[in-house]
C-alpha cells in the first residue's frame, strides 16, 4: 500500500502548491497513479502515471519513478519570477520529465496532468509553432497547459537532445499525436513511445495561470499572456532549473 503524507505549502503568487511526499515502497497494480497536484484558482489538477505494469516504486520524495523498464527523474520548479514579469503572467509552473529505458522490458507509460471534476469546466485545444496546449477559463480566470508538439521534439531527435534518433520518422508521421487532449477534456497526456534499453525521452509541461481579461497591447481582443509563458524550449527551463537549485 502507498503510504503518503502532505509537504509543508509552498505558497506562491498568492495562492499554494501543495506536494505530496511519498515514501520508498513498491505498489502492487498501480493503474492510475498520482505522482504530485497543483490547486490553482480554477480547480486542482492533479499530475498522473499511468503504467501497463503492475508493480513499480515512487522515491527519493517523489522526484525519481522506478517501473519494470523505466525510470523517471521529476524536476518541478516554479518558472523563474522574471519570466512572469515579463509575461505579465501571476503564476507559472514547470515539471521537467526524463524518462530513460533501463531493460528490454515492454512496458507501455502514459503521463497526464487533468482538472479534477469538482468543476464542470473542460479545456480546449490550442496549437502554436512547436507546442500544443489546453486552455481552460470560466470569464474570471484563464489557465493554459502546455508542452512541446511533435514537430518540436523530432527536432530534439535530429540533434539527439533528450530524444532518440530513431524516433524522427514516428514524430513526423502526420497521423502520430503523441500529445494530446485527454479524452474527457481536462487535460493534457503523453503517450511515451517504447525506447530501447539506454534512451532517453525529455517531456515537460508547464502551467500557468492569469485573471481573464483584456489584452494590454492588443485593446478589444483578450488577453494571451498564459498562452506565451508555456511556450518555452528545454534549453531555456532546463538553464531555469539550474538557477533554480542554487536557490534552494
Amino acid at each position: 500500500m502507498l503510504k503518503t503524507e502532505k509537504a509543508p505549502d509552498c505558497k506562491v503568487r498568492g495562492f499554494f502548491i501543495r506536494a505530496t511526499i511519498y515514501q520508498q515502497t513498491m505498489i502492487d497494480n498501480p493503474s492510475d497513479t498520482l505522482l504530485g497536484f497543483y490547486l490553482s484558482h480554477l480547480g486542482r489538477f492533479d499530475l498522473r502515471l499511468n503504467s501497463t505494469n503492475r508493480l513499480f516504486a515512487i522515491e527519493n520524495g517523489g522526484a525519481e519513478v522506478r517501473t519494470a523498464g523505466h525510470t523517471v527523474m521529476i524536476r518541478q520548479m516554479p518558472l523563474p519570477q522574471e519570466w512572469l514579469s515579463s509575461d505579465r503572467v501571476e503564476a507559472a509552473t514547470a515539471w521537467l520529465f526524463y524518462v530513460n529505458k533501463h531493460n528490454a522490458s515492454e512496458e507501455q507509460l502514459t503521463f497526464s496532468i487533468e482538472l479534477q471534476p469538482e468543476t464542470d469546466l473542460i479545456g480546449e485545444v490550442g496549437t502554436g509553432q512547436r507546442l500544443f496546449t489546453a486552455e481552460f477559463k470560466n470569464g474570471i480566470r484563464q489557465l493554459h497547459l502546455g508542452t512541446e508538439d511533435e514537430e518540436a521534439m523530432a527536432q530534439r531527435a535530429y540533434a539527439e537532445d533528450g530524444m532518440p534518433s530513431r524516433l524522427i520518422s514516428l514524430l513526423t508521421s502526420p497521423t502520430i499525436e503523441l500529445a494530446k487532449l485527454s479524452p474527457d477534456k481536462r487535460g493534457v497526456r503523453t503517450q511515451i513511445p517504447q525506447l530501447y534499453a539506454g534512451e532517453q525521452f525529455y517531456f515537460h509541461y508547464i502551467l500557468a495561470e492569469n485573471p481573464y481579461r483584456e489584452s494590454v497591447d492588443y485593446p478589444g481582443e483578450i488577453d494571451i499572456a498564459t498562452w506565451v509563458t508555456v511556450d518555452q524550449p528545454k534549453h531555456r527551463l532546463e538553464k531555469a532549473w539550474q538557477e533554480h537549485t542554487k536557490k534552494l
